[in-house]
């Protein structure tokens, strides 16, 4: 199993809670960062600012959205392909929700207007900050590899892959703590508190 950014840290669930206060004080950090980049460099951050506005963003939710998608990227490999979306390392994808929307839509594809949420693809387990699918949505497929999870509390997942394919939740140590129903499966109400990797099959 390969771990993109594997690292030793103490378990439990105070441990997921300051990771996720890190994350918050990157994005803070981050904003007057991102908001120079889209400025120095055009052909880069400015195709997102551009994407993010013509999703009905103005200018201080566009440098929002596009911290939060720095802060995800401190700790995730993956590269930005657009103004709420990444690419990531091991394959798969997330998707950030935008500034007053409970559920992430996809901006890269032409029809994704406001309400419309991305939903998890068929051959995909999803998985999500916030309880009954709400919230930026992980995207994953690689099977055999260990996509690190940023949150901690309640959220959800959807195992939408074949019957015969079975999630995979992993402890800070990288052990097997849980194994998920082959697909269609789902939890409304899941405990990420202990969860640190997850594995789509």
């Amino acid at each position: 199993m390969v771990n993109p950014k594997q690292r030793s840290s103490p378990t439990g669930g105070w441990a997921k809670a300051l990771a996720a206060l890190m994350l918050t004080l990157v994005a803070l950090v981050a904003a007057p960062t991102s908001a120079g980049a889209a400025d120095a460099a055009p052909g880069a951050r400015s195709d997102f600012t551009a994407q993010a506005t013509s999703a009905g963003l103005n200018g201080t939710e566009a440098k929002g959205l596009q911290a939060r998608v720095d802060a995800y990227l401190a700790k995730m490999s993956g590269t930005q392909v657009g103004a709420n979306k990444i690419a990531l390392a091991g394959g798969g994808e997330l998707l950030l929700t935008l500034p007053g929307e409970r559920n992430a839509r996809d901006l890269t594809v032409p029809d994704a207007g406001r309400g419309a949420a991305a939903g998890c693809p068929y051959t995909y387990v999803c998985a999500y900050p916030g309880e009954n699918f709400t919230g930026d949505e992980l995207r994953l497929f690689t099977c055999n590899y260990l996509n690190y999870i940023p949150w901690s509390g309640t959220g959800s997942w959807i195992n939408n892959q074949r019957s015969t394919l079975y999630a995979k939740f992993y402890d800070s140590n990288g052990n097997l703590g849980w194994t998920s129903p082959g697909g269609y499966s789902e939890d409304r109400h899941a405990p990420w508190g202990w969860v640190w990797w997850l594995s789509p099959c």
